[in-house]
């Protein structure tokens, strides 16, 4: 999902979406949170909005989601803060059918949620720009020197992707889509609030199995938009500066 400055300011002056919806029925009231992998026809690209139906958090099926819904699962299974949650979910309306609701498999809609220079899968010329490819996990973790995955490793991730996908003929990012890029890098990170590292078994869970481990969902920690920025801030020191 995206998050940009615009969606900030938009959320602060309306206030989010939680309560504004007669389709406010939330699928994470269930108590099975079971993991079950879904239908990969039935998913996009982003593993935390895969993440959360595969755990029962959102419609397992993928099917006619509400922003409300989603919101709701960003408060309750990641502990995000409202503000948060509601200024990650609005870059969900454009997916919106006339009935309010929207798939998973729409999220694959280019330059809305998804966006050339993932680091987990193809760019949208390629052909696929929402199955997981382990070999891009694998550089991934690479880049970490078989260390954790930290905010210095993924700004070399974040610089290599970004000559291999120009490299792969993928056109320039606008600079919404570029600040959009780096927030993105660092969501792992942030959601996890694991002292800003990620495990191998973490990150495997998150971007492989597109599940979130029990070390993610039992820490009560708040995940902020301030927190967000900070973990980005974090990375592009490396970036500007040198990995």
């Amino acid at each position: 999902m995206q998050l940009t400055l615009t969606s900030i300011v938009k959320t602060a002056v309306t206030g989010g979406y939680l309560d504004k919806t007669s389709q406010a029925k939330l699928a994470n009231n269930a108590d099975d949170h079971t993991y079950i992998k879904g239908d990969p026809e039935h998913r996009g690209p982003c593993p935390g909005l895969n993440a959360l139906a595969n755990q029962g958090w959102l419609p397992r099926d993928g099917r006619n989601l509400t922003i409300p819904q989603v919101q709701h699962a960003l408060e309750t299974a990641l502990h995000m803060d409202w503000f948060a949650a509601a200024s990650l979910c609005s870059s969900l309306p454009p997916l919106l059918r006339k009935d309010g609701t929207f798939d998973l498999v729409d999220t694959r809609r280019h330059n809305v949620i998804e966006h050339d220079s993932s680091f987990t899968r193809l760019d949208f010329h390629q052909g696929d720009n929402y199955t997981f490819q382990p070999d891009m996990l694998q550089a991934m973790l690479d880049d970490a020197d078989g260390g954790p995955i930290t905010h210095r490793s993924l700004a070399k991730t974040f610089i290599r992707r970004d000559k291999e996908s120009r490299a792969a003929g993928a056109p320039k990012l606008p600079l919404n889509l570029w600040f959009v890029r780096v927030l993105q890098a660092v969501g792992a990170v942030n959601t996890a609030q694991t002292g800003g590292i990620l495990t191998k078994e973490v990150a495997y869970a998150i971007f492989a199995e597109e599940r979130f481990p029990e070390v993610v969902l039992e820490n009560k920690k708040k995940r902020t938009v301030f927190t967000l920025l900070g973990n980005a801030l974090a990375m592009m020191r490396y970036v500007i500066f040198g990995p």
